[in-house]
């Protein structure tokens, strides 16, 4: 009987160990889990120096410090966190670390052709085929100078 108290006793104590063990293991998998989540805003401000973006979002301004190992790019190009200027439309991928937004990803959104530039599309024929080609509109040709006055004879 005392034999059989004991063996439950050191079976107790033994699963009570092996459960404070596995405890720290699930806290290390959920803190190396943790949620990325992401913002779509505009640029207020970057500061390359202090590695922060300040994104504002609706009529809100999130602050965020950018990893130093970040991958920023625009479009489909890396560049560096400097390269980004105020008004740049982006969408900041971050975690959460000690409270704090910490940007893991930013994605400034290629620039859209600028309004108002024309193009202009080409004909080229040849003996057996036609091509079309697009090329921006030359400039308009600049003003011929007046020829200058002839001095006036004596």
């Amino acid at each position: 009987m005392k034999l059989s108290h004991v063996a439950i006793a050191a079976i107790a104590a033994a699963s009570m160990l092996f459960a404070q063990e596995a405890a720290p293991a699930k806290a290390e998998k959920t803190a190396k889990k943790e949620a990325v989540k992401s913002i779509s805003g505009t640029v207020v401000s970057v500061d390359a120096v202090a590695n922060t973006i300040i994104v504002k979002v609706k009529k809100a301004e999130d602050t965020l410090s950018v990893e130093a190992n970040a991958k920023i790019v625009s479009g489909k190009k890396d560049i560096t966190l400097g390269d980004i200027k105020a008004d740049a439309a982006v969408t900041v991928s971050f975690k959460v670390v000690d409270g704090k937004k910490v940007a893991t990803k930013i994605s400034e959104k290629a620039a859209p052709a600028a309004k108002g530039a024309k193009v202009e599309k080409k004909k080229v024929e040849t003996s057996s085929s036609t091509t079309t080609t697009t090329e921006p509109a030359a400039a308009p040709a600049a003003p011929a100078a007046e020829p200058a006055a002839a001095p006036a004879a004596k």
